[in-house]
């Protein structure tokens, strides 16, 4: 990044795209509808391309085998994690809005490059991954400013329940979009139906900018002047969200690569049709789904201290049982939407908490690397739970099958009993969580 210099203020060398407003009441109402219809077009695409059954079987059709299958799923957070802290440097010298409408615009392009793969013959499987890695690269810049414009908006007040509205709202759209999906491609899809689906996402994507585009800017306080190194070590030295960011890179390590890994494994190991697949993928964003709309409640309900144990609890029982489904059958499809369920409203619900912690422990003066920072970490630790998934998949570093006293285990059985270990690994980090193991004068953001 050497066209922009990397210890340029916050205040940014770039003049602002519209005169700045004042933070009124009624603003910052339509700054969040706002925020809230984009992320329903934007959650909905990235969904559908690196997220879900649809492009893993989109893959698989193109001659992916499950390295780059589950590639395909890991590529966005992976890059989120190595890339986050450099483009918060160039969200503080060009602005946040800035720099979001390009990455979505970029974003835009990458999608409808992917989407149309299959038109490139023996490059089809190449284009596809290339497209995807340009795709999460771009979102990378959005991710980076995200969280900064809505600070520039959300009082602390706030944020717990727009988290809560906002993931509901696009929760609900990609579910009912997968649904549908599944509805409507039938038993055994071809390449171009699901060719088409991604078009479709494509196109509803490109409303991320528009509605991007309606939050006004406001007049913020000043955040800081603290160039890229100097913001940098000073996001190091908060030893709260540095110890916060830590167990959330363990914890995501070690839990992300669940829900893709059991897609291949209902593929590949237990045969089951194309459309019950995307149908089981949509249960698991169902169960983001409810994890969005009672985070709060069970946030109050189970109080700080409790509420990250109890879900760490959960990823652990529900991959443990995962772990003894080794042949398919009647009641296989509906026992794993069931588990899949549980385990995503769980994932949904510790993101709410953490979205909220993250911006109440970022300091003062030095937000947009602070928050690049904590999410780096959590991205990275997702990233590469899926990518080391799909390293030990195809690399046949795993047994085909082996022998648990009388039970045959596969290998997505495996990769599940080092799931379970790496989580009860990633429990002993709970005691870097200001939550769990309050310091100092530590306020929890979900009480407020």
């Amino acid at each position: 990044m050497h066209w922009f210099a990397i210890n340029c203020k916050a205040e940014s060398v770039a003049a602002p795209l519209s005169a700045p407003a004042e933070p009124t009441p009624a603003l910052r109402r339509k700054a969040e509808r706002a925020a809230v219809v984009s992320s329903c077009c934007g959650f909905l695409g990235e969904v559908t391309l690196t997220d879900s059954a649809v492009v893993i079987l989109f893959a698989g059709m193109l001659g992916a085998g499950d390295t780059l299958s589950m590639l395909t799923t890991s590529v966005l957070p992976l890059l989120n994690g190595c890339c986050l802290i450099p483009m918060a440097a160039l969200v503080a010298a060009a602005g946040e809005k800035r720099v979001i409408l390009t990455a979505c615009f970029l974003a835009s392009a990458s999608y409808f490059a992917a989407a149309s793969a299959p038109w490139f013959g023996a490059w089809s499987v190449t284009v596809l991954i290339t497209a995807i890695l340009c795709f999460a690269l771009s979102l990378t810049g959005f991710i980076a400013g995200w969280f900064p414009l809505l600070d520039t908006f959300l009082t602390r007040e706030r944020r717990t329940g727009f988290f809560c509205r906002m993931r509901f709202c696009h929760q609900l759209t990609a579910t009912l979009f997968l649904f549908a999906v599944g509805a409507a491609i039938g038993g055994q899809p071809s390449a171009g139906t699901l060719q088409g689906v991604l078009f479709l996402a494509a196109i509803i994507f490109t409303g991320r900018a528009a509605a991007i585009a309606r939050i006004p800017n406001f007049r913020i306080p000043e955040r800081g002047t603290a160039g890229f190194r100097t913001g940098l070590a000073r996001a190091i030295g908060n030893k709260a969200l540095t110890g916060f960011s830590t167990y959330l890179f363990v914890l995501n390590l070690a839990a992300f690569g669940t829900v893709p890994l059991m897609i291949l494994c209902l593929k590949n190991q237990l045969g089951a049709p194309d459309n019950v697949i995307v149908f089981i993928s949509g249960a698991a964003l169902s169960g983001m789904l409810a994890g969005y709309l009672c985070a709060g409640k069970l946030l109050r309900q189970a109080g700080p201290r409790r509420f990250y144990p109890l879900f760490h609890a959960l990823f652990f029982a529900v991959n443990f049982m995962l772990f003894f489904i080794g042949r398919g059958g009647a009641a296989a499809c509906p026992v794993i939407a069931g588990l899949l369920f549980l385990y995503s409203l769980g994932i949904a619900a510790v993101s709410i908490a953490a979205s909220a912690e993250m911006m109440a422990l970022a300091s003062p003066g030095n937000k947009v690397m602070a928050m690049a920072l904590s999410g780096a970490f959590s991205c990275g630790g997702s990233g590469l739970s899926r990518f080391v998934t799909s390293l030990l998949l195809g690399g046949e570093m795993l047994a085909p099958e082996w022998m648990l006293g009388t039970m045959t285990v596969s290998r997505y059985q495996s990769l599940l009993l080092l799931y379970c270990c790496g989580l009860l690994f990633a429990a002993v980090f709970l005691a870097l969580v200001p939550a769990v193991f309050p310091k100092g004068e530590y306020v929890y953001p979900g009480a407020v």
